[in-house]
């Protein structure tokens, strides 16, 4: 007997206990599942686990989407569950959830109550509870406006009912546990119910927006955990902020005698509970904090509002108002496709460069002119942050700590270049960076999949010569050291690249790097002769600071060169300062005419990995300002100006005898070809492509009007070189016309093939003598050596009118080489040989004959005859 009344016994406490299960119930997706236990059932198919969370995943042609799993209890109950809705709530795009329902199909009549957030209108967009009786429906409690106001809402929703119908609904709206109340309201007409289940009501636009998790239904959770405090930070000098674990009571949180600070601060003047974010309490100093110093806060007697008090305790805290440069932007993916083996998502790294937590949240970030700001999130002591766009931090958590900067462009960094800064809460620029594709240095891996590294973080002003592609063989480093980090100081001093007059009491003065803003804000730091002296105001060009803006009291005058000149310490951001006495000219611009500039040198075959370049030289006695013209190509056919561009929009002064490098990346060009003048080079965004074999490249005014035209093709170069390729082709003599093809010869080999910037290695002008014609250099060594590679066989006639034929020979007596054929001649000119027979094949060593015949429209014929020596090594 007593055999079965124990067996009987425990059958009843499993039914007990199973029945209990069913009754309530907790599901947080952690095993992926939301099938088994609990068991939900409805539209299942339309539903999917993502990363632990549960998620519409509907398809197109639906509009609402029904899951359920059993659920008996109601009385003395709590339910609470976590949402987010990607979206802002109307009556078409909102979730019901369903705490009690009598049927599992929530479309049809069914007695139960109902959550639902969201309606039409702008001041509905709360929580509301409905009573359902059949098909009938009663709102019965309105919550607080825009708790759902956002286009992307996280709540987390507590809502509890006791045996006598009395209902309370909390929400958090960051999504944690520091509950406000929304409503309460007492409604018993309803007591029994067999489940609970969720309803989905959507356009096509939201068939995947919505997200649920931490579901739990069952008795009312007691607090019985006294509140912790989660952080303490020093806000300003004198400000210091806690964030509790709960809401803490609001008497014992706002007694100033609870807080206590070392080293002499003592209690708070004033303590001010945060009401937007009820676990947030501020407390307000007299005696400020001293900055990176180390500090004891002591707090006791806090209490929660369900009465558990906290033990007294000890947190210390520092305060640090971080400067320029202490957040460092460490590595940008501008280009993440095709994919190498990193999410091909773009992103930034951050790099907190000292031994302190830094707080980001009131900064702000900009691409361009695109402004979005940081989220609450810190920076540990020499640590790193990967941020970037929603749907890119999502992938990126496995690589370190992650930060979602709302708003941005999955494609904010472009792939070319840009420019990239990081502002502190008061708008202080704490880095800068405008980074390019040539930054790279590798032509395979800017075509994406790659990152661009910092090589020296404590180097921050570095550009070109402190970033490079990543070596990490994932194509990047997020979160980590990255895989070029060496030290890579600048030692090299900055220096003036332009001054321009915007108007009369207006200078622009560029600088070749970043500069120390105190520094070039300095106006005692500049001064320009003729009178003027020290300008009033210096304003620098954010967030950059390669730029001022000078303005003076006395004017600048039409017919006057002046120069500026550095009279103060001005350093750039690592601490090099600009050369003592350092100077630069600046004047009135002139406007230039037909062949003022003309088109000295261009390399259209570069090297690979390098870029085209336009070499321009000032032969006129005008000051010229770039702003004024363009450089272009021609159509061949319809002769029309193509890909016109701009070559200096804010300005850039040529001067007589000055030479004007004009290119897209002048690092690409100097590390090919040696240059003297680093300060001759303009960088524009684009350039005509010129094409490897021939083409038109054209100089010419806003109007279109043309300043200078070079009819190129690779036959101009000299025939017996092996390649063309990284072969610049020089102009011999300014004086002479550019559309002279022997006024053209490729540059010497002995200068790198090319002469950016500097005079050309062909460069051999007219010598006027009186004989008519004259020869130079008396011997030539056509040897691309650049030392008198070709033959100059220059005139000066005392009329026009004579046309002429010149012909070679060899001391045989044999014509070697037809190099004019009757054309007409101006009064003084110069021809070119280099060396090269009519069979194209190089002449031998050896005495030459030049032998010259003019005749005019009057039957006049002259004859001169010329010898020259070809040289070279025997």
């Amino acid at each position: 007997m007593k055999e079965i009344v124990t067996k009987t016994l425990l059958s009843i406490a499993l039914i007990f206990v199973s029945n209990y299960m069913i009754a309530q119930f907790s599901d947080d997706f952690s095993d992926g599942d939301f099938l088994h236990n609990p068991a939900w059932s409805g539209d299942t198919h339309l539903f999917i686990v993502d990363n632990f969370r549960l998620r519409l995943y509907s398809v197109a042609g639906n509009d609402s989407t029904i899951l359920v799993t059993p659920s008996s209890v109601i009385n003395n109950t709590e339910w609470n569950f976590w949402i987010r809705l990607a979206f802002t709530p109307t009556n078409n795009n909102h979730p019901k959830i369903y705490l009690v329902s009598t049927e599992p199909d929530l479309r049809g009549p069914l007695n139960g109550y109902y959550l639902q957030i969201g309606k039409d209108g702008s001041n509905n967009k709360r929580i509301y509870l409905f009573r359902q009786d059949g098909m009938t429906r009663t709102e019965i409690l309105s919550g607080l406006d825009n708790v759902a106001n956002a286009t992307n809402n996280i709540l987390r929703i507590k809502v509890l009912r006791d045996f006598n119908g009395n209902w309370e609904i909390y929400t958090d709206s960051q999504g944690g546990e520091t509950y406000e109340l929304q409503g309460n309201v007492t409604d018993a007409t309803h007591t029994n119910t067999a489940w609970f289940g969720i309803f989905c009501k959507y356009t096509s636009g939201n068939i995947r927006n919505f997200y649920f998790d931490d579901f739990y239904v069952g008795d009312i959770r007691i607090d019985t955990i006294p509140p912790e405090i989660e952080q303490v930070r020093a806000l300003t000098a004198t400000e210091l902020e806690i964030i509790f674990s709960e809401k803490p009571d609001q008497a014992s949180a706002s007694d100033a005698t609870n807080y206590y600070v070392n080293k002499g601060v003592g209690n708070p003047y004033q303590v001010i509970a945060d009401a937007e974010n009820p676990d947030r309490v501020l407390l307000h100093f007299n005696t400020p904090f001293v900055n990176g110093e180390y500090y004891i806060l002591s707090v006791q007697g806090i209490s929660d509002p369900a009465g558990n008090t906290m033990l007294p305790v000890e947190k210390e805290f520092s305060y640090f108002k971080a400067g320029i440069y202490d957040i460092v932007i460490n590595e940008i993916m501008a280009d993440p496709t095709p994919e190498v083996d990193l999410p091909p998502h773009e992103f930034i790294e951050l790099f907190n460069t000292t031994e302190h937590t830094i707080f980001l949240d009131g900064w702000k970030l900009r691409i361009g002119t695109t402004q979005r700001n940081f989220p609450n999130v810190a920076i540990e002591p020499h640590g790193y942050l990967i941020i970037g766009s929603e749907s890119a931090m999502s992938t990126f958590s496995e690589y370190g700590a992650t930060a979602t900067i709302q708003g941005l462009s999955p494609t904010a960094l472009p792939n070319a270049g840009g420019t990239i800064s990081l502002y502190d809460n008061d708008e202080i620029v704490i880095h800068c960076v405008t980074y390019s594709d040539s930054w790279y240095q590798s032509n395979a891996k800017k075509e994406g999949g790659w990152t661009l590294e910092m090589i020296d973080p404590f180097n921050p002003c570095g550009e070109a010569e402190n970033w490079i592609a990543s070596k990490d063989l994932r194509g990047g480093t997020p979160g980590a050291v990255n895989s070029v980090r060496a030290d890579n100081p600048d030692i090299t001093a900055p220096w003036l690249i332009k001054a321009i007059i915007v108007d009369n009491h207006t200078l622009a003065l560029t600088f070749s790097e970043k500069m120390q803003i105190d520094d070039i804000e300095n106006t005692l730091a500049y001064s320009v002769n003729h009178g003027i002296g020290n300008p009033l105001i210096a304003v620098a060009n954010e967030p950059v600071y390669n730029e001022v803006i000078l303005q003076f009291e006395a004017s600048f005058s039409e017919q006057i060169i002046y120069e500026i000149s550095i009279t103060g310490i001005l350093n750039d951001c690592a601490g090099n300062p600009v050369a003592p006495d350092s100077y630069i000219r600046f004047a009135h611009s002139s406007n230039p005419e037909y062949n003022d500039l003309v088109i000295n040198e261009i390399l259209f075959n570069p090297p690979a990995g390098g870029v085209e370049y336009v070499e321009i030289y000032n032969r006129s006695n005008k000051i010229i300002d770039l702003k004024k013209l363009r450089l272009a190509s021609q159509d061949t056919i319809m002769n029309q100006l193509t890909s016109v561009r701009e070559i200096a929009p804010s300005g850039f002064l040529i001067f007589p005898e000055e030479y004007i490098v004009l290119t897209t990346k002048t690092d690409l060009v100097t590390k090919f070809f040696y240059t003297p003048n680093p300060r001759g080079f303009i960088n524009m965004p684009s350039i005509p492509q010129f094409s490897n074999t021939s083409g038109i490249a054209v100089l010419c005014d806003p109007n279109e009007n043309i300043i200078d035209r070079l009819v190129y093709h690779e036959n101009m170069h000299f025939p017996l070189l092996s390649t063309f390729k990284g072969v610049a082709l020089e102009r011999i003599d300014y004086s002479r016309p550019s559309d002279d093809r022997t006024n053209w010869h490729s540059a010497a080999s002995t200068a790198g093939y090319g002469t950016p910037a500097y005079k050309n290695s062909q460069f051999m002008a007219i010598i006027e003598e009186d004989e008519p014609f004259s020869l130079s250099p008396e011997i030539f060594s056509p040897d691309g050596d650049g030392y008198n590679d070709v033959l100059n066989i220059s005139y000066s006639l005392e009329e026009p009118g004579y046309v002429a034929t010149i012909n070679i020979y060899d001391m045989s007596g044999r014509l070697i080489r037809r190099l004019i054929q009757n054309q007409l001649l101006g009064t003084y000119g110069a021809y070119t040989w280099d060396g090269i027979t009519d069979n194209n094949e190089k002449a031998s060593i050896g005495y030459y004959l030049i032998y010259i015949e003019l005749f005019d429209l009057n039957g006049k014929i002259k004859h001169y005859k010329k010898t020259t020596v070809l040289g070279g090594r025997l």
